[in-house]
């Protein structure tokens, strides 16, 4: 899902760029098929002969312009993609010193995600990693809540950091019974994953004061990166960073197997 705060200025950028792509291509077709030269005619002339010539490419083509600007807008995409990505490989040890990280510490290949613990796919990438962790592969996960949607998120992301500053393995015991539960994340349900995860709820709602700048930090960690989504996910091998761009949770788990053997 899409963080409407960090997201709106960036896709307003994207076709902002893909409509200057196309006037560039329809100018130049405009200059091609009727060139400005040493002529007779003057230079309100040739600015109609132009405008009329692009009418009439448009017109003939609609898709021309189209296809112009979803071929700006998938590069402007693209490029940021690779900002991000470069910025995240620059920033590895920021990320370390700040992420929740569960499976193999140690492992040569590293799964990072920014999340929002209450949006549905973070929920499902969640999942994967509980089911990859189980699999013992050789594989760190590391997790960096935020909150986008609203109070009920940072409460929920603030849950996590204490959770997670409590015990690293009731934290991921914590994760597994919240994500398993098909209602709500209310108060009931927080308190009844925590008790099964063997927490104590009034010691955690007692520590989520301390963890306002931590979730803070997240949040400003996830900015200066210019984040785009959430889940954000990438893929951390050596000096490689990859942006997965996954449809679907269950890639996670195929791009995984085919990395880590």
């Amino acid at each position: 899902m899409e963080n409407k705060n960090m997201g709106c200025s960036k896709g307003c950028c994207c076709k902002i760029a893909g409509i200057l792509s196309a006037l560039a291509l329809i100018v130049a077709l405009g200059a091609y098929f009727f060139p400005r030269g040493a002529s007779s005619v003057d230079s309100s002339t040739f600015d109609e002969k132009v405008k009329g010539i692009i009418l009439d490419t448009v017109k003939q083509n609609p898709q021309l312009l189209m296809n112009a600007m979803s071929d700006g807008i998938a590069k402007q995409r693209e490029d940021e993609f690779k900002q991000v990505e470069k910025s995240i490989g620059e920033k590895k040890t920021e990320i370390a010193k700040q992420a929740q990280k569960f499976g193999k510490l140690e492992a040569k290949t590293s799964i990072i995600c920014f999340f929002d613990p209450l949006e549905k796919s973070c929920i499902e990438i969640q999942k994967i990693m509980l089911s990859v962790i189980k699999s013992k592969k050789d594989v760190c996960f590391k997790l960096l809540p935020v909150a986008v949607l609203g109070d009920d998120s940072i409460t929920l992301a603030k849950v996590y950091i204490a959770a997670y500053e409590k015990s690293p393995e009731k934290a991921i015991s914590f994760i597994e019974h919240i994500t398993s539960g098909k209602g709500d994340m209310d108060k009931a349900a927080i308190d009844s994953a925590l008790k099964a995860a063997g927490l104590d709820s009034k010691e955690i709602e007692g520590m989520m004061g301390d963890c306002d700048k931590k979730l803070a930090d997240n949040g400003k960690l996830a900015e200066s990166l210019k984040i785009p989504v959430v889940p954000a996910v990438f893929l951390s091998q050596g000096s490689s960073v990859t942006m997965l761009r996954l449809s679907s949770a269950d890639q996670l788990l195929s791009v995984i197997d085919e990395k880590v053997k």
